[in-house]
């Protein structure tokens, strides 16, 4: 009875597995799979070809060539001896080449489908919504993408395997049959035991150290990101063991489980080459105690050994290969978990859709939002009117709502109740450009974070943005002015140039409304000030909606509007 509930078991999971290779591979990898396997039945014919033409080819040597054959190659006019070593010569070429091509398509298969898996989970992560997004780190995405695809893509080389060591096995077989019928069933026997063990010992240990793996590299890679960003706070408090004994562990871990994903599939195979060389001996030492004559055995032993070069890595593979699946397909669970989670909370498009009207504003109507359902509301039953152009000075106590009033403007949330509203008197839509408190730059050059993507690069525009930023003269002094690279994340430059580099990209866009929240917080107040009056002289048509904890600054606003616990204050003109 157990062994009947271990069968279904491993039936089911054999069904399950097939499942999700169905989901995961897309129909073009389909396709492509079905070429590799049509060359891997090429292979195993010619391999199958290769084997048989040993015994008859031996047999001549011997000067027992079977009649057939000289017949056959003395009718063609032809020697013997080398019309047979050309023949098993072109049938070796013909081999090697199938191999090549099955290894070439295979390994373009593999990146294929690597290649289309992670681009499959970034363009899902790049479009969920702004709540989506927060639900998980960005640790979390970059494992998945860098990491947890690339192990599931791996499956495609696995099937590849898997596919041709099969079919190997089957010809092979077929022609083991055909020639020592009693030897080939042995061979099958032993197999099957061989494969019912591997699977009752080493499939369960084999999913349990992928699954210690996964942990293991989730704790190192949230480690690491930790210790890089705290870079300053470990130097100053000297924590530098504390964050390495931290992902020490995690790599020993890692390391004790990639010792076993690499040890187990080993197994199989040292068994089948005692089993193998056992078979051989044995024959050998049965052969000789009958006092039969080596010559006659020689033909036999060598195509045995030709035969069992060919079967040997193909047992193994298809062992070796059917744990690896396992393993593998708890990654596939996970990439599927992901897609299916990024395509329930696509968004095609953030922003708020622009409406026709004799006069442009942007407004909120009675909006409610809420950052998930059992949290308390940000904002409460909002309202608010911003004319165009016009420049509104947000302030209010930290909490109180004012960066999410900022992403209902842009679009990036949608409210649970109430709207957001952009009256446009245009016949395009308005451009709007957002600098959120903590800004991202690119490794690249200052005039690649300008463009950020926009267009391939107008180099007027790109200075003219600098200038308008009070950059220029920080960007003259780099090596390289605008080419310069900022290094990762805009480690080459300081806190206040690394928000004007970003507010440069935002006036690139020439924005019909530009949010800025708190993206002047690392400029000293005189820089400040000086940048909100260029920027009010330069851009007159374009409205300004920013948050600021200066009220020296309050004084370029046309209104000011106060925020507290979630509530909009009463809009304000500032005194001069």
């Amino acid at each position: 009875m157990s062994a009947l509930s271990k069968g279904s078991n491993s039936e089911w999971k054999l069904r399950q597995l097939v499942g999700a290779l169905s989901r995961f591979l897309s129909p073009r990898h389909k396709r492509q799979l079905l070429l590799v396997s049509l060359c891997a039945c090429g292979l195993s014919l010619l391999e199958m070809l290769v084997a048989a033409s040993i015994i008859p080819y031996v047999s001549c040597l011997n000067d027992r060539c079977p009649v057939v054959v000289e017949t056959v190659i003395a009718r063609m006019g032809w020697s013997t001896i080398p019309a047979l070593s050309f023949g098993l010569f072109l049938l070796i070429l013909a081999k090697l080449a199938s191999q090549i091509l099955l290894n070439w398509i295979g390994a373009r298969f593999n990146q294929q489908v690597q290649h289309d898996t992670v681009n499959r989970l970034l363009d899902g992560y790049l479009h969920l919504d702004w709540l989506g997004f927060r639900s998980e780190s960005r640790t979390h995405y970059f494992r998945r993408c860098a990491t947890t695809a690339v192990d599931a893509a791996y499956v495609s080389h696995l099937c590849v395997v898997m596919i041709s060591s099969a079919l190997m096995l089957l010809f092979l077989s077929g022609l083991m049959l055909w020639q020592y019928p009693l030897v080939s069933i042995l061979l099958a026997v032993l197999f099957l035991i061989l494969n019912a063990l591997t699977q009752g010992l080493l499939g369960h240990a084999q999913k349990q150290a992928a699954h210690n793996r996964e942990s293991a590299l989730q704790r190192w890679n949230v480690g690491m990101a930790e210790a890089f960003a705290s870079f300053r706070e470990v130097r100053v408090y000297r924590l530098e063991r504390f964050f390495l004994q931290h992902i020490n562990r995690a790599l020993d871990d890692m390391a004790g489980a990639n010792v076993k994903l690499n040890f187990y599939p080993a197994l199989p195979r040292l068994v089948l080459d005692f089993v193998v060389l056992s078979i051989l001996l044995l024959t050998v030492s049965v052969w000789m105690l009958l006092q039969l004559p080596l010559a006659d055995l020689l033909p036999q032993l060598i195509f045995y050994a030709v035969v069992a070069r060919a079967m040997l890595p193909a047992m193994m593979n298809l062992l070796s290969t059917r744990t690896g699946l396992y393993g593998a397909g708890y990654n596939i669970e996970l990439v599927l978990n992901e897609l299916e989670r990024t395509t329930a909370g696509r968004t095609e498009q953030v922003g708020v859709v622009s409406h026709p009207a004799d006069t442009s504003c942007f407004s909120l109507d009675c909006v409610t939002f809420r950052h998930a359902p059992h949290l308390p509301p940000v904002l409460v039953d909002a309202s608010l009117n911003i004319a165009h152009p016009s420049w509104l000075a947000i302030v209010g106590p930290s909490g109180s709502g004012k960066s999410t009033l900022m992403e209902l403007l842009c679009g990036i949330h949608t409210p649970q109740a109430g709207a957001v509203r952009h009256a446009w008197s245009l016949a395009r839509p308005p451009g709007i450009a957002y600098l959120p408190q903590h800004v991202a730059l690119l490794d690249g050059s200052v005039m690649q974070n300008v463009v950020f993507g926009f267009d391939a690069g107008d180099i007027a525009r790109v200075d003219a943005a600098l200038t308008l930023a009070c950059l220029s003269e920080v960007v003259g002094r780099l090596p390289g002015g605008r080419d310069a690279q900022v290094g990762a994340d805009g480690a080459r430059l300081s806190g206040g140039e690394r928000q004007r580099l970003a507010l440069a990209r935002a006036l690139y866009r020439e924005p019909d409304l530009l949010l800025l929240d708190e993206a002047t917080s690392g400029i000293d107040e005189t820089s400040e000030t000086r940048l909100l009056s260029s920027l009010r002289r330069e851009r007159p048509g374009m409205s300004v909606v920013y948050i600021t904890h200066r009220s020296g600054n309050l004084r370029f606003a046309d209104q000011v509007l106060r925020l507290r616990d979630g509530t909009l204050g009463e809009v304000v003109t500032p005194s001069p």
